[in-house]
């Protein structure tokens, strides 16, 4: 089966990043034998920033970084890294607090922003790259998307300044929008925090039990959330709140709770797996929009090593948020990417393929969820392949009238 959609708009992904990534190495398509010897095989005089390593796949302990050249290994979550003894001296050089905390996982989760932004920083980022990134997006039926943390104010200003601006939602930390002057803070949509970690990193604030290790990782205490929002109320900017596990859902809720009339433009909860049915009611009471990834529905399979069968049934439950919650697409309901993978052919497959029947989207409920693209109109063409349980996009182009058109065939 063929049909058309229009180019869409991803609510949640990492331009900047995932932009200054693209001179990076990939490996997250790698099976483990081609990637670790991909990585052997890096130069041994200068350090090599490599994204997509995928833990579940490729375990890396001690004597694995011993034995590599200079690395920076980023998880395919973007939470969690490690390091190659040879990369220690470059990395003291360039980010020497990163360096220095690499391997205390609670530090690294209480600033992912900042780690971003020396990822960033090492990678480069510039109009050309963010362009090209863009484009491919296109390519994919994206023709737009939320950027959910801006690393710098150097990235920022790149993203403000670029033909492609208007595709660009743009949000930031709040160190960074502390630090940003008026016109700035008039052209972003607000302020993201992270409460907890990934399931990648077996960081995620699930109440558990994990299998194998795994640890709940909160970036705030109770009243250092509640004063965070307070701050945030107070310049009038939106909020957006990175919560995976069900305690960080409700250490989220709980704070809004508390906040009460001190209302913001937006209140945007990020990812939300395993959130339940209770939670889901006080998200809905507190007009709160759920902004969530169906691709990661995927975890449900990939994750078996490290959650036990409540989790895997309870990730995404989209059909209870819908049918029961009363959330709708398009309006309280948003979905978008995190860039893992791009596109909106691996969201539309998890959708219509799910492991689980809590876990289906019908095509129509996708499409609303993502939502029109901004800033530029188009369509992608997808065949659904009901045999192989798979979508893939057929075509995506702008309008011949949208600026710096592009079209990709596949």
């Amino acid at each position: 089966m063929e049909t058309t959609i229009p180019l869409l708009h991803d609510n949640h992904n990492h331009v900047a990043l995932y932009a200054a990534f693209a001179s990076c190495l990939d490996i997250s398509r790698m099976p483990p034998d081609e990637a670790i010897a991909t990585l052997r095989g890096l130069p041994p005089g200068s350090l090599s920033v490599v994204r997509g390593w995928k833990s579940f796949e490729l375990p890396m302990g001690r004597e694995a970084l011993s034995s590599l050249p200079p690395v920076l290994l980023i998880n395919f979550s973007l939470h969690g890294f490690v390091v190659s003894d040879s990369a220690i001296p470059f990395l003291e050089r360039v980010v020497p607090e990163v360096a220095a905390r690499r391997d205390d996982q609670a530090w690294c989760e209480a600033n992912v922003p900042a780690i971003f932004g020396a990822y960033c920083g090492l990678a480069g980022l510039d109009e050309a790259k963010l362009v090209s990134y863009i484009d491919a997006m296109t390519g994919l039926g994206i023709g737009s998307t939320d950027e959910m943390t801006v690393p710098t104010i150097e990235a920022l200003d790149a993203c403000l300044a670029s033909s492609y601006a208007d595709r660009l939602r743009l949000w930031v930390a709040p160190a960074l929008y502390r630090k940003l002057d008026k016109p700035r803070r008039e052209r972003v949509m607000g302020v993201k925090l992270y409460l907890d970690g990934a399931i990648g990193a077996r960081s995620a604030a699930i109440a558990g039990p994990w299998i194998g290790a795994g640890e709940a990782m909160f970036t705030y205490r109770d009243d250092e959330l509640a004063a965070t929002l307070e701050e945030i109320a107070s310049y009038g900017a939106g909020v957006a709140m990175h919560a995976i596990g069900e305690l960080a859902i409700a250490q989220a809720v709980s704070a809004l709770e508390r906040l009460g009339e001190r209302s913001m433009p937006i209140v945007r909860l990020e990812h939300l797996q395993f959130i339940d049915r209770s939670l889901a009611y006080r998200a809905k009471s507190l007009g709160a929009v759920l902004s969530m990834q169906p691709n990661f529905t995927s975890d449900s399979r990939d994750y078996a090593d490290r959650l036990p069968e409540s989790y895997l049934a309870g990730n995404n439950p989209f059909r209870m948020l819908i049918d029961d919650a009363g959330f709708a697409p398009g309006e309280d309901l948003l979905f978008g990417s995190d860039g893992m993978p791009d596109g909106i052919a691996y969201a539309a497959t998890q959708s219509l393929f799910p492991p689980y029947p809590s876990q289906r989207l019908s095509l129509e409920e996708l499409v609303a969820g993502y939502g029109a693209a901004a800033g530029v109109s188009g369509f992608a063409r997808l065949r659904i392949d009901e045999d192989a349980r798979r979508v893939t996009v057929l075509e995506a182009r702008q309008d011949p009238s949208s600026p710096n058109t592009v079209a990709v065939k596949r």
